[in-house]
C-alpha cells in the first residue's frame, strides 16, 4: 500500500498512563497545528473515553496477554503463582509497535513510548532536515534538560568484544559509526522501511527487541542524527543511569580517542 505524504505517531502505552500520555498527545498536536497530514495511533489497554475525542488520534486497544511457550514463563508462574502465566505473558511491545505501523497511513512514523514529548520547533525541524534518510534520531532530554539516550554507539569492537552493549556510549552528534544502536522508546523511521524490517515479535520487554533491530537495519541503511529537532521526557528517568553511568561515560571518552579528527569510524 502506497502511503501519503505526512506524519503518523505510533505510541504504546497501557494501564495507568493515561494523563502522562494526554501530555504526549497534545504536544504533538500542538506541533501540527492547523496541519491535516498527521495521525496518531495509541496502542494499549488503556481507558478509551478521555481520546475519543481528540482530533486525528486513532485508538486501537490491545490485549496485554499473548500466547507465549518460553522458559521464563516457569520463573514467573512461581513468583506469582497465576496458573495463565505458564502460557500467557505481558510486555508485548514488538507486537503494539507493529500493529501500529501496519495501521498507519502516512510515509513516516515517528514512534515513540507515552512518556515521550515533542519540543516546539520539531516539525519545523524535520522539515529543514530533509527527506534523506530511513531511520533517523533527534535530540532526546531527560526531564531536567540533560542529555539522554538518543545517538548511541553500541559495540564497536574497539570499545568491546562482544554485540551486548558492554562497549555503549553517546556519540557526539557530528560523529557516526556503522556499530549503532537506536534506542526503542523513540525513534523515527520511513513507514516502507520499518514494514520491510518489522521488529521482532517473539521479544517482549525487557529482551532487547531494539537491540535486535538495530544490529538487524543497520546493516541496510546509515542512521541519521537531526540536531534540528528534540524531544523531552514528561517523567524523569534515572540521573545515574545509562547514558550517565560509570560504564557509558568511560566508554565515551574511549571513542572520543577512537575518532581522533574522523567523522565515521
Amino acid at each position: 500500500m502506497r502511503q501519503s505524504k505526512g506524519w503518523s505517531f505510533c505510541i504504546v502505552t497501557a494501564l495507568g498512563n493515561e494523563n502522562i500520555l494526554k501530555q504526549s498527545i497534545e504536544k504533538i498536536q500542538n506541533e501540527f497545528f492547523g496541519i491535516e497530514n498527521y495521525e496518531i495511533l495509541i496502542v494499549g489497554n488503556f481507558d478509551v473515553s478521555e481520546y475519543k475525542f481528540f482530533k486525528n488520534v486513532v485508538l486501537l486497544p490491545f490485549n496485554e496477554e499473548i500466547f507465549s511457550l518460553k522458559k521464563g514463563n516457569l520463573k514467573r508462574f512461581l513468583k506469582e503463582k497465576t496458573f495463565k502465566r505458564l502460557f500467557f505473558r505481558s510486555g508485548a511491545i514488538s507486537h503494539k509497535k507493529n500493529l501500529a505501523a501496519k495501521t498507519a497511513k502516512f510515509d513516516k512514523l515517528c514512534i515513540m513510548h507515552d512518556y515521550i514529548g515533542l519540543e516546539s520547533g520539531w516539525r519545523e525541524g524535520y522539515e529543514v532536515f530533509g527527506n534523506d534518510w530511513n531511520v533517523a534520531m533527534n535530540i532526546v532530554l531527560n526531564q531536567d534538560n540533560s542529555r539522554h539516550r538518543d545517538w548511541i554507539a553500541w559495540d564497536h569492537p574497539a570499545i568491546c568484544n562482544d554485540s551486548k552493549g558492554s562497549g555503549a556510549c553517546l556519540l557526539p552528534y557530528d560523529k557516526y559509526t556503522k556499530y549503532m544502536y537506536i534506542s526503542g522508546a523513540y525513534f523515527c523511521v520511513k513507514t516502507e522501511f520499518f514494514l520491510n524490517n518489522l521488529l521482532n515479535e517473539k521479544l517482549f520487554w525487557g529482551e532487547g527487541e531494539d537491540v535486535e533491530w538495530s544490529l538487524r537495519v543497520r546493516e541496510k541503511t546509515q542512521f541519521k542524527m537531526n540536531t534540528n529537532s528534540t524531544v523531552k521526557y514528561l517523567k524523569m528517568k534515572p540521573s545515574n543511569d545509562a547514558p550517565n553511568c560509570d560504564s557509558w561515560i568511560k566508554n565515551g571518552q574511549k571513542m572520543k580517542e577512537l575518532f581522533g579528527d574522523n567523522e565515521i569510524i
